[in-house]
């Protein structure tokens, strides 16, 4: 698994950890379903299925349009991952910041070093 991929990894289980808490003390307000998407598309990601990606897409935009009160639990990187129509939740500014981190990123991969995906994502805040 490259760097990338278990760093995205991470990412869904922290964000999937924050809406578990918080559907534990909000009942009835977190779908459950939601819960259940996250769990199949960290499976999906994990066994390297090419349906994960499309799975993520659909689990935010739905998030994004159906339970806007849980965007704020996700991690504006993982919008960016997943692409397609996650990119409509994030401003220009941030979709100009994540093409740095990925340039950054490939810049790292030709001159054989490793890339510290936590550590450049936490300089976007």
């Amino acid at each position: 698994m490259n760097n990338r991929l278990k760093y995205h990894l991470e990412l869904l289980n922290e964000t999937l950890s924050r809406i578990e808490k918080a559907a534990a003390n909000e009942s009835g307000v977190i779908d459950a379903d939601i819960l259940q998407q996250f769990r199949d598309v960290i499976d999906q990601l994990t066994e390297h299925r090419d349906s994960a990606y499309e799975a993520g897409q659909d689990l935010f935009s739905k998030i994004g349009t159906h339970q806007p009160q849980l965007m704020p639990a996700v991690d504006r990187a993982l919008l960016w991952f997943f692409g397609g129509e996650c990119m409509h939740f994030l401003s220009d500014e941030e979709i100009t910041r994540f093409q740095h981190l990925d340039e950054m990123a490939a810049e790292a991969e030709a001159e054989g070093k490793e890339y510290d995906y936590r550590s450049a994502g936490r300089s976007l805040h």
